[in-house]
């Protein structure tokens, strides 16, 4: 079973994408905290990154360059309502735009999950 690490400031939109990707078959570890995030992504057995972009404390490109300096080949998808900043902050990172439904996440992570799929 793929484990992501889900990362969302807004509780209620974690708790529904967390949701949504457990009943497609992931094991998904849900942050508010993009720090708490990023210990737990430091402590190894990710998959997958799914992060906001604007958040406290952090952006989402610097816990995915955070996390990317230990795991350099680590999915990451961004899921922000601020899309155009994600572009230029984190290259080569795929962002969905908010609001969007919770199953074009799923396909999307689905996609980046892909056997023979770049991360």
């Amino acid at each position: 079973m793929k484990h992501i690490l889900l990362v969302d400031d807004e509780e209620a939109i974690a708790y529904v994408f967390k949701r949504y990707l457990e009943r497609a078959g992931y094991r998904v570890t849900a942050c508010t905290d993009p720090g708490d995030a990023l210990a737990a992504g430091s402590r190894g057995g990710i998959d997958m990154l799914v992060t906001d972009f604007r958040m406290p404390g952090m952006t989402g490109a610097d816990l995915i360059a955070q996390l990317r300096a230990q795991y350099p080949a680590l999915p990451a998808l961004v899921v922000t309502a601020y899309g155009a900043e994600v572009d230029a902050a984190a290259a080569q990172v795929r962002v969905l735009n908010k609001p969007l439904p919770p199953q074009d996440l799923v396909d999307a992570v689905a996609a980046a999950l892909a056997p023979g799929r770049p991360a």
